[in-house]
């Protein structure tokens, strides 16, 4: 799983955006879902956010290896 190729269950989820919507993934773990989302136009901003130290540097590290935005 990855920002191309994500999971089934978060397949289904990234199905149910509403195109050029602004999306929250609260427990993300690697930001695979809104990094995805970003990357391939379906939704306009995303927010990834993780409470536990190892998940939160993951996601950073997804976030900036995938060429989107900053992160807070």
């Amino acid at each position: 799983m990855n920002v191309n190729k994500l999971s089934k269950r978060l397949d289904r989820v990234v199905s149910y955006v509403i195109p050029g919507s602004k999306i929250a993934d609260i427990g993300s773990d690697h930001a695979y879902l809104p990094c995805y989302a970003i990357k391939h136009g379906v939704a306009s901003r995303a927010v990834a956010g993780e409470v536990v130290e190892g998940p939160y540097q993951a996601a950073i590290q997804q976030v900036n290896s995938s060429g989107a935005k900053g992160f807070n």
